[in-house]
């Protein structure tokens, strides 16, 4: 694809472009590899990261609307990734909880998402895969 240099020559544009691209073979391995979307594995890996939450918390922190999220935890219950239990703090709350197959499909899509990132990322340097992260972290913290 060859882009018109107005278009390579702004940055938001770019790296739009580079997203996409790389959300797309990320979602296709995933998908291929562990059977996982992009957004089983986000909500997995939230679980693996914070521990047991409510459902709301989850979406919260992926930024879902709760309808979606109901429908993604829906299939990671029948997937057996994961479990609607009582929370002991609160019996008249659910919370979610990573199951062993949960944390065994984390594992084996983590294994993905680092093979994508170095495939995708293999035109950089290592400072230089470091220094985006760093710049793409303070732009999404911002």
């Amino acid at each position: 694809m060859e882009l018109p240099p107005t278009l390579l020559g702004t940055t938001t544009f770019v790296l739009h472009k580079v997203g996409v691209a790389n959300r797309r073979a990320l979602a296709e391995r995933l998908a291929g590899e562990t059977g996982l979307s992009l957004w089983e594995f986000a909500a997995l890996a939230t679980l693996d990261d914070f521990g047991p939450a409510a459902q709301r918390e989850i979406g919260d922190r992926l930024g879902l609307d709760p309808s979606d999220m109901v429908r993604l935890m829906d299939g990671l219950m029948d997937g057996s990734l994961a479990v609607r239990e009582r929370d002991p703090a609160d019996r008249r709350r659910y919370r979610i909880s990573l199951t062993t197959a949960g944390s065994d499909a984390l594992v084996r899509a983590r294994t993905v998402v680092t093979d994508v990132e170095r495939e995708t990322l293999a035109p950089l340097t290592d400072d230089e895969r470091r220094l985006l992260h760093t710049l793409v972290t303070k732009l999404f913290s911002h």
